[in-house]
């Protein structure tokens, strides 16, 4: 009588090389098309409308303005720097920084963008970019001009 083998020759192979291809890509699929931006419905909107009895009751506060962006242009002349805040002339550090302190004291924080002319010195620029900062500015940038 013949006994029946028992190892079998036809062992069953695994190939590991293409499903770790196929799981790269739907790791790259997954990531080139998912957003890692808040979605606009989450933001704060400035549409909302308040209900129709607190209206009435907020009728006596003044609506908070809005700003687009500050502007703090550094004018080199013979005898001094000279300060403009939005097209305004101003005279000394301080009132700039407690001009910046009114609006933020309105609720708004807009950009504060400071625009040295090319001869003002790196210290007064940054006396500028101070006086915002400590005036409760949030973002302070700088102007970068085109060469």
């Amino acid at each position: 009588m013949k006994l029946p083998k028992t190892s079998n020759d036809d062992s069953l192979e695994l190939k590991m090389t293409p499903m770790i291809d196929v799981v790269f890509l739907l790791l790259v699929f997954f990531v080139w098309t998912s957003s890692f931006e808040l979605p606009e419905f989450d933001l704060p909107g400035s549409l909302a409308e308040l209900p129709m009895g607190a209206a009435e009751a907020s009728s006596d506060t003044p609506p908070v303005e809005k700003f687009d962006e500050i502007i703090i242009r550094l004018l080199w002349q013979v005898e001094g720097t000279q300060i403009m805040l939005n097209g305004q002339n101003i005279d000394r550090m301080s009132e700039l920084k407690d001009r910046l302190a009114e609006i933020t004291s309105l609720g708004v924080q807009p950009p504060v963008i400071v625009d040295p002319d090319e001869k003002v010195t790196m210290a007064f620029a940054v006396q500028a970019y101070d006086a915002a900062r400590s005036a409760g500015v949030d973002r302070v940038l700088f102007a970068a001009k085109p060469e």
